[in-house]
């Protein structure tokens, strides 16, 4: 329950967050192991593992090898699903304006909710379709992975059988455990905002500075926001 309480607060609040130094939280402590309802779950961000295949045909796991510890976007889709509900073309907007921090400081995970049909050939297909760039992901997850993870970001324990909505992303900083989520069709612009508001800080070199206000014995607005 706690941990669910987490996840749900994540959810309101990491928008209005900082960026944070991943690095430096992870020092803070080992990643945790719990077990929700029969699903081993891991990580800070408690999400449980599952075995996926990719559009470029790489048999991953995919919190082991495509989620821990990075800056992701997770979305549900489907290419019969993307002409009425283009999440697909929308994202990949969002993608464009991330441009080189791609795959270095932000990944973009997509999971079908038609595995049935949508192959690893058609995914990637689809994903050249969309001009999808490194750092972007089409998996499908066979045998009831999907709803292993639709139950954890959508459905927080309860009915596993029903399918995940796609009218969300959830985005997130997994090496300190910081989600949030925001409606697949909202402007890119305020996609990245988000976005870019879990991804990991610079450290800060050199001298300290300061901002805010001018001092009185200086000349120019009011606030100027000096840096000495």
């Amino acid at each position: 329950m706690n941990e669910r309480r987490k996840f749900l607060a994540g959810l309101s609040l990491a928008g209005l967050l900082p960026a944070v130094n991943a690095a430096q939280a992870m020092t803070t402590g080992q990643e945790n192991e719990h077990v929700h309802s029969g699903v081993q779950l891991y990580g800070r961000s408690q999400l449980p593992e599952t075995a996926v295949e990719t559009h470029d045909g790489r048999n991953l796991q995919l919190y082991g090898d495509l989620i821990r510890n990075k800056v992701v976007m997770i979305n549900f889709m489907s290419i019969a699903n993307e002409e009425s509900f283009p999440i697909t073309a929308s994202l990949a907007k969002v993608a464009k304006l991330l441009g080189d921090r791609m795959e270095e400081e932000v990944r973009i995970i997509s999971i079908t909710g038609d595995p049935e049909n949508d192959t690893v050939e058609r995914l990637a297909a689809f994903a050249e379709k969309f001009g999808a760039p490194k750092g972007w992901t089409f998996v499908r997850a066979p045998n009831g992975g999907n709803a292993a993870y639709a139950s954890r970001l959508y459905k927080h324990g309860r009915d596993p059988s029903r399918p995940a909505s796609v009218d969300l992303v959830h985005y997130g900083n997994d090496a300190v455990g910081l989600w949030a989520s925001f409606p697949a069709l909202i402007g890119p612009d305020d996609a990245l905002w988000r976005v870019k508001s879990v991804m990991n800080g610079k450290p800060v070199t050199g001298e300290l500075v300061q901002a805010g206000p001018r001092r009185l014995d200086e000349d120019g607005p009011s606030f100027n926001n000096r840096a000495i």
